[in-house]
């Protein structure tokens, strides 16, 4: 299930909940782009995410990279009970969410 992205205060935040996987990746990667090309900040809230595979990942370091070069702040919120933290953390990737 997703929540839709909504800009807000020179902000987009692109809230989901549910399963991450390869079949919504190209979805959220398309959803991210459109907002980077925007202006502000961009956020993923990923709180209420219950499973993420690596699909999901790779979208998500992508999209931090092009934030990166474009000068973009590009936030990831994963709360406890989200899938995000222990699915990088399996991976050996350091942390992406704040």
């Amino acid at each position: 299930m997703e929540r839709a992205g909504k800009p807000g205060g020179g902000a987009f935040v692109i809230a989901r909940s549910g399963p991450l996987d390869l079949r919504n990746a190209s979805e959220l990667r398309d959803e991210i782009r459109g907002a980077l090309e925007g202006s502000g900040s961009v956020t993923v809230d990923a709180s209420e995410v219950t499973a993420v595979d690596t699909g999901i990942v790779q979208v998500l370091l992508a999209a931090r990279r092009s934030a990166d070069q474009a000068g973009r702040r590009f936030t990831i919120i994963a709360g406890a009970g989200s899938a995000l933290p222990d699915t990088v953390s399996r991976l050996g990737i350091a942390p992406l969410h704040t």
